[in-house]
């Protein structure tokens, strides 16, 4: 796999995109942040490494492609907002391909040897002003 240095916003989404299209589960839980929230597709807050882990193991089984498009980071400190477009592409286990497309909007934290890791990700924060 590709490596990633993850000392800029972009490298670390960009390292992260890389574990799930490959199927790391552990390499994409290395990006968050020990008190990470992860927001589901139904605006749930998914809580705690253990329960991220959960969730990402879905990712990891399907070994989309995901692609970014239109990312803004704005970065004060050690702390960032992370913002773009995505399409992600999949075939399910049962054979059937999966097209998704959305927004991200995501708080950033670097931490002590200056990877950036995700403090709360929201992959689909653009389903929040559809559904309203």
């Amino acid at each position: 796999m590709k490596q990633f240095d993850r000392k800029t916003p972009e490298s670390a989404v960009k390292y992260f995109r890389s574990c799930i299209v490959n199927g790391d589960l552990e390499g994409a839980l290395s990006c968050f942040d020990k008190d990470a929230v992860y927001i589901d597709r139904d605006g749930s807050e998914i809580r705690g490494l253990d329960n991220i882990k959960i969730a990402m193991q879905h990712l990891c089984n399907w070994k989309p492609e995901i692609i970014g498009d239109s990312h803004k980071a704005t970065i004060v400190g050690d702390h960032a907002i992370w913002i773009d477009k995505w399409s992600m592409n999949a075939v399910m286990p049962d054979g059937n391909p999966i097209e998704m497309k959305g927004a991200t909007s995501c708080m950033m934290k670097k931490n002590d040897d200056g990877l950036w890791l995700w403090l709360v990700d929201n992959p689909f924060a653009g389903d929040f002003f559809q559904n309203k």
